[in-house]
């Protein structure tokens, strides 16, 4: 089939509308972790993120550095969207929205006031509303406002820099409790800390750049406290006990590095990891670090190159990724998170090591290791272990908890049941049963897996029905007293919502 030709083409401005569609999944620690990425370009050897009150209360954010400074065609660049400025070998921007996006995410006005060595000070200015419309700054307003105490990280004035100021702040907490307010934003100056920690640990430790954080009183003009951020490695780099093992694999011809720490019980308990741990989607922070130039990606999670699970919370993986392995790992606009393509996906599992180890063996050792430290922990309870009806995240949140009985597992489904009882014990076919009767109210869906907290509770309840091999008239007595409570807390509950006759049809 032949290629249709193009004939004439044109270059169509963006819409407005295009801040709707891009920062979207931007928090504030991940927009500011952005705009520290333009400072460290700017090769700022300082970099201050500060939070201007007034009255106790949030009202805008700067983010001072002393880098090279940007002139009136670099400025003008870096405020527009849909134009790619072009990225040196080091640098760490990539798809040039950074800035725009990430602001635009937490403010609705941008304001960028910049200087070269013996430049004139430059201003621009976009909004939340109209992003396309760069205004100009008044360049002695703008040499005034550097000259302020707010943007300056001392009394002395550096010789170049960019100062960026978010105003219309708008995820500062309101509330007109004080001490909440301080409380709030103490919370946020040490997320964001600890976020930075993460994502930039390498480039600190190599003392290139210094990032810090400070709130700035507008109605004194005076600035309080500094709090350094300080690299937190969440592979627990140095950390004895902890062995890395490289593996080496390449995609297409491109070749990449793994590096596998399975970390001991007393590793899991460092700052650094437990920071990660909580920064992570991934449970205990297991998963893949992926790095572009020292910059941290991804905090951890699978790719879909395996499922995951509590075999492999001790596992952790960093990928260094240059820019010959970016047709096969995207990066997200928000710098935190990649989708590995299928041929990079299968590379990966076909790494090795220097003296033969492979990506199946780092598993299997990590299953080992994880195995071994359930059994060393001590729990208070013991369940049967459920089967079909549960999704593999609850089946392992469950054996986090508790131990599994010696007995056949337990399967949790749904069918229609002769009577209005809620609930049917199967000693045999080692079921419990719901009484679907009832499945569109409790659940509303027809997934194998559906109404977790529900079946959960139902499992906790009637575990012990399923120790013997049959039911005495004593757990009869008990079952039936457990099926007239539900009953009549789930009638009730249909009266709540307007549903007739306390039952709807599956």
């Amino acid at each position: 089939m032949d290629v249709i030709k193009a004939v004439s083409h044109r270059t169509a401005p963006p819409d407005p509308s295009i801040t709707d569609a891009v920062g979207t999944h931007h928090e504030l620690s991940t927009a500011l972790a952005d705009l520290v990425d333009n400072a460290i370009d700017a090769d700022a050897r300082r970099v201050r993120i500060r939070f201007l009150t007034s009255g106790g209360i949030l009202t805008d954010l700067l983010v001072i550095d002393d880098g090279h400074g940007m002139d009136d065609a670099a400025i003008d660049a870096a405020m527009t969207f849909a134009r790619r400025r072009s990225y040196d070998e080091n640098d760490l921007g990539h798809y040039g929205l950074g800035l725009k996006a990430a602001s635009l995410s937490q403010a609705d006005i941008l304001d960028v006031c910049s200087r070269t060595v013996g430049g004139v000070p430059v201003g621009r200015r976009i909004t939340k509303d109209e992003p396309v419309r760069i205004e100009a700054l008044d360049s002695r307003q703008v040499s005034s406002a550097l000259a302020g105490r707010p943007f300056r990280f001392t009394d002395s004035t550096v010789l170049s820099g960019t100062v960026i100021h978010w105003r219309g702040f708008r995820t500062a907490l309101i509330s007109p409790d004080p001490d909440e307010r301080t409380e709030w934003l103490s919370g946020r100056i040490e997320e964001v800390r600890a976020h930075l920690g993460l994502i930039f640990h390498r480039i600190l430790a190599r003392s290139s750049v210094e990032i810090s954080i400070d709130e700035f009183d507008l109605d004194i003009e005076e600035a309080g406290a500094t709090r350094k951020v300080r690299g937190l490695d969440p592979l627990a780099g140095g950390i004895a006990g902890v062995r890395p093992a490289a593996l080496d694999g390449a995609v297409d011809g491109h070749r990449f590095r793994l590096v596998a720490v399975i970390l001991p019980e007393h590793a899991l308990r460092d700052s650094a990891v437990l920071a990660s741990a909580r920064a992570s989607a991934a449970a205990n922070g297991q998963g893949f670090y992926v790095y572009r130039k020292d910059r941290l990606l991804q905090i951890g999670g699978w790719d879909s190159v395996i499922r995951g699970g509590r075999e492999y919370e001790h596992l952790r993986i960093s990928l260094d990724v240059d820019d010959s392995l970016l047709d096969f790992v995207q990066i997200n606009p928000e710098k935190n998170g990649v989708i590995l393509s299928t041929n990079m996906r299968q590379a990966v599992r076909s790494a090795v090591s220097g003296d033969g180890r492979r990506f199946e063996d780092i598993l299997d050792r990590s299953r080992s290791v994880a195995s071994e430290a359930r059994r060393r922990v001590k729990r208070p309870v013991a369940l049967v272990e459920p089967g079909r009806g549960l999704s593999r995240q609850m089946y392992d949140a469950i054996g986090d908890a508790v131990d599994f009985l010696d007995a056949d597992p337990v399967d949790i489904r749904w069918r229609r049941l002769p009577d209005a009882s809620l609930v049917s014990i199967d000693l045999e076919r080692r079921t419990l049963w719901i009484n679907d009767l009832y499945r569109r109210t409790l659940s509303g869906s027809l997934h194998p897996e559906d109404a977790p907290l529900f079946k959960t509770l139902l499992l906790l309840l009637h575990s012990h029905f399923f120790e013997g091999s049959y039911l005495g008239e004593r757990e009869k007595r008990e079952l039936r007293a457990w099926n007239s409570i539900i009953r009549a807390a789930l009638d009730e509950e249909l009266e709540h919502r307007g549903v007739k006759e306390g039952r709807t049809r599956g």
